[in-house]
């Protein structure tokens, strides 16, 4: 009795193991929040508009630029009155170039900014510079609550700038 026991843990044990490789080594990923969203249905995501209170306007590529941040987002400022918020989200340093991010959806969720990006990863030549791709918004005030996600539903979280 007491051998049947003994492999049965240890049966359990593997699984476990075996379990743990497979989504311990994965990013943090969330289901896809249930969001009310700006987007209209033929267009896309307008590039400015209100979402909640907020005015926002989305930056083109190259508009706002991060360098050497880990993967996550942050908020800046001009150091100018009244100036609006930039939520900058960066997908950290990249080790080949290619790699792009781009917001593809805005809405509120009570009174949480919910930003959707949707993140291309780098593939093309190896790359030793400092750069990393970056998605912007400006809003005319900085939000109580943020949740960025990407289209696969890995989160980003908040770094400091």
């Amino acid at each position: 009795m007491k051998r049947w026991i003994k492999k049965a843990a240890c049966a359990v044990m593997a699984i476990t193991l075996i379990a743990g490789i497979f989504t311990g080594c994965k990013a943090a990923t969330a289901a896809m929040p249930d969001y009310t969203s700006v987007t209209e249905q033929p267009g896309g995501l307008p590039e400015k508009g209100k979402v909640g209170d907020m005015e926002y306007r989305v930056l083109g590529k190259g508009q706002m630029g991060s360098y050497n941040k880990p993967r996550g987002y942050y908020f800046d400022q001009l150091e100018q009155l009244n100036s609006p918020i930039f939520i900058v989200i960066s997908a950290g340093t990249q080790t080949r170039t290619g790699g792009e991010l781009k917001i593809k959806d805005l809405g509120m969720q009570g009174s949480k900014l919910v930003i959707v990006v949707e993140e291309t990863k780098a593939a093309g030549d190896k790359y030793t510079g400092l750069d990393c791709p970056t998605a912007a918004l400006e809003v005319d005030h900085e939000p109580s609550e943020v949740l960025i996600v990407s289209t696969k539903g890995e989160q980003f979280k908040k770094i400091e700038a």
